[in-house]
Parts: structure tokens; sequence; C-alpha cells
């Protein structure tokens, strides 16, 4: 299965398979594997975004450019098989091809151990889990969601506030904290003012996911 997922439709026509040989119908199963299990990742960790934020944060996730830079992470443009008479046209849409592999790799996880080992290979080598500020592109985006959550829970506005710089000129490191209410939310810290504000804001999101779930959790406990 693992050769068929890296089998590239030209590959399978040069030697004379069956068309359902290639990886095309196992990226169409990855592919739905994979949205599904990047909107339950973001559904979770994400409890007080909107519904526009998590579509926002999961196009970036799984659009093509960002699966074939994984992909080439993980070096799989050395195994996918395809037709060297070909090879100058599959140059031009190698990002394509590379991110196509990705997902029909993700499909045959999926049918050889089941949805959760392609739960695991998406968190631990697509999502980068553990690293706090993987969601979100750009600063603006990380501090527009906080703006939206901190004015529709709290009826106010976050406040940033650098409160610390540290290292030598060419090795600045700034920490960050971010207040709701004067009651501080989350800190972060970049080798630059702006990565310093987004990491502050994202754990501020972070922190107000748990707080959400911790509340809904004890109201649906029984007395």
């Amino acid at each position: 299965m693992l050769e068929t997922a890296l089998s590239h439709l030209s590959y399978v026509n040069e030697n004379a398979g069956d068309y359902a040989d290639s990886n095309e119908r196992l990226e169409f199963l990855g592919d739905a594997v994979l949205d599904l299990a990047v909107s339950e990742y973001l559904f979770t960790r994400f409890g007080s975004c909107s519904e526009g934020d998590l579509t926002r944060i999961k196009s970036s996730i799984v659009s093509r450019a960002a699966l074939a830079g994984k992909g080439q992470e993980l070096r799989l443009e050395d195994y996918i098989l395809y037709s060297k008479d070909s090879f100058p046209d599959l140059r031009r849409g190698k990002v394509t091809i590379i991110s196509n592999a990705l997902e029909a790799l993700i499909g045959a996880i999926y049918l050889d151990g089941g949805l959760d080992a392609a739960k695991s290979f998406i968190y631990n080598k697509l999502l980068d889990r553990g690293r706090a500020d993987f969601t979100f592109d750009s600063l603006q985006e990380a501090k527009n969601s906080l703006l939206h959550h901190s004015q529709v829970k709290f009826h106010c506005q976050p406040s940033y506030r650098i409160v610390e710089v540290s290292g030598p000129e060419h090795a600045k490191e700034f920490v960050c904290e971010v207040r709701i209410r004067d009651r501080i939310m989350g800190r972060g810290i970049g080798s630059n003012k702006k990565e310093a504000e987004k990491k502050a804001a994202v754990q501020a999101l972070e922190q107000l996911a748990e707080a959400e779930t911790t509340e809904n959790n004890n109201h649906g406990s029984p007395d």
C-alpha cells in the first residue's frame, strides 16, 4: 500500500498498470481524513475561536503549499515513483505532486492502522504539536482573534506590554505580556516585539479555551 501511495499516475501508465494502482484514490481518502483530524484538533484546542477563525487556520494548515513543505521535510520527493519521460513537466508541478503524495500516504496509514494511527501521524508530523504558535500565520491573525474573543466575553480590549528585553544587540530577546481586565492571560518570548506579542496572544487564546472547557465540564457534571 505504501508503494501505491507514492505512485504517481505517470508511473502507473508507463508501466502498463491499472488506474486504481496510482495514488489518486488514496489521495482522495487521505484528504478527507486530514480534514477531519485537523478540524477536530483545532476545535478541541481553540474552544474560543469562531467558525471563521477555525476555517482560516485550517486552510493555512492543509493548503497545497503547506503540505508540500511538510512533504519535503519528510523527503517524500525522494520516494515518489513517476515516469522519467514526464520529469520536466512534473518538476513544474512539484508542489501539487508532493502534497498529493502526502495526502495519499495519510490515506494508506488510515487503511492500514485506522483513524488513531492516521491522527497520530498528522498531529506529530504535520501539526508540529508542542509549538504554541503553529496555527497562526501572522501576528495580526492571532491578535485579531484574541481581540474578538475579549470583546465578546469581557467587553474590553486586550493590552500588550513588553516587560523584559535581554541579550546582546544582535540577538535580543523580548518578553511580552497580554492582559485582559488587568489579568495576565498570556506571555510570549520572541526575537522581536511582534513575535513576542504573537506568542502571548496565542497563549491567551489557549488559556481562554481551557477556561471554557473547565466551565462547560463543571456545568455538565452531576451534583
